[in-house]
């Protein structure tokens, strides 16, 4: 008997030592609150980074559009018109045709390559042009936006059929 008692007197006081041991119920909820806590401010923190990602974005897609609305050449092009800006010339027929597709992608749909000179002699160039216009006016106001929009020396000419 004195065994049990000893036992069960040693059993509580293990108890008692083991709980008392642990964080008291006002420790959990305070640990439990300060988790809460963190885990707001990080969604606060990635809310405001969304925030700022997204007028990031706003700024990029406006500068894009007003960078696009400069490029916009502001003349009329003409399929039956006699004049074109010249704006460069090559000895390869292949890097003619790289320089037409350069224009193309710059919003010059109307951009095309004239040879020019004697196949015999060797003598040969190909011109890049761009556009077919009505008047020697409408070139000119070509060839002066072309300067001053991508610093491109060019000269009106006749367009070729």
């Amino acid at each position: 008997m004195k065994q049990l008692i000893l036992f069960l007197t040693i059993a509580f006081f293990s108890m008692g030592m083991l709980s008392s041991c642990g964080p008291s119920e006002e420790e959990q909820r305070q640990a439990e609150q300060a988790r809460q806590d963190s885990l707001e401010q990080v969604r606060q923190q990635q809310l405001e980074q969304q925030r700022k990602d997204s007028l990031a974005q706003a700024r990029q897609d406006s500068l894009e559009a007003q960078k696009e609305e400069e490029n916009q050449v502001d003349v009329t092009f003409d399929e039956s018109g006699s004049f074109a800006v010249q704006v460069e010339a090559w000895r390869s027929k292949g890097k003619a045709q790289g320089q037409v597709d350069k224009w193309v992608e710059r919003g010059f749909d109307n951009a095309f390559v004239v040879q020019h000179g004697n196949e015999e002699t060797g003598d040969v160039w190909f011109r890049v042009r761009l556009g077919r216009l009505s008047s020697p006016d409408d070139a000119q106001s070509l060839r002066e936006q072309l300067q001053e929009q991508y610093d491109a020396s060019s000269w009106v000419s006749t367009a070729e059929r």
